[in-house]
């Protein structure tokens, strides 16, 4: 059988030298969420469900339920020197406010609807090359059985 592993390590280190909507690489912690998932009638990678949003942006949210997005924008904007108040409290709300704008109208990418290709190209040229394999595989096969 083939052994479908190299081609998705291949596919995961090809995703993690792409470039983000910012410029820089996709983070390690991203891609250490990618799960390789090998079958004995098939395989995958297993990623994060919202990885859409690397390549087209967050759009608005639908439910009105916390989800505790201004904690990591608070992570975000402290790691970026990007406050403007000398107050905890004042950072707090700088990153609850930049939060409620995301969560109202989208993030910059979505509203400027940018595509980032960060995997749809690479997964597509994964996909065609254990295609080609599994046609040389079905062709030595044919071979053997005539």
């Amino acid at each position: 059988m083939i052994d479908l592993k190299p081609d998705f390590e291949e596919l995961i280190k090809n995703i993690s030298q792409r470039n983000t909507y910012s410029g820089t690489p996709v983070s390690q912690s991203i891609i250490d969420m990618f799960e390789i998932e090998i079958r004995k009638d098939s395989g995958g990678v297993l990623v994060p469900y919202w990885l859409s949003v690397l390549q087209e942006g967050r759009g608005p949210r639908k439910s009105t339920k916390d989800s505790g997005l201004w904690k990591r924008i608070y992570k975000w904007m402290e790691k970026r020197n990007m406050f403007k108040s000398g107050t905890p409290q004042g950072k707090i709300n700088e990153a609850k406010s930049m939060t409620w704008y995301i969560n109202k109208y989208g993030n910059e990418q979505y509203r400027k609807r940018v595509f980032v290709d960060i995997y749809k190209t690479e997964r597509e040229k994964t996909i065609q090359e254990i295609d080609r394999k599994f046609s040389l595989l079905i062709g030595k096969i044919t071979k053997q059985v005539v």
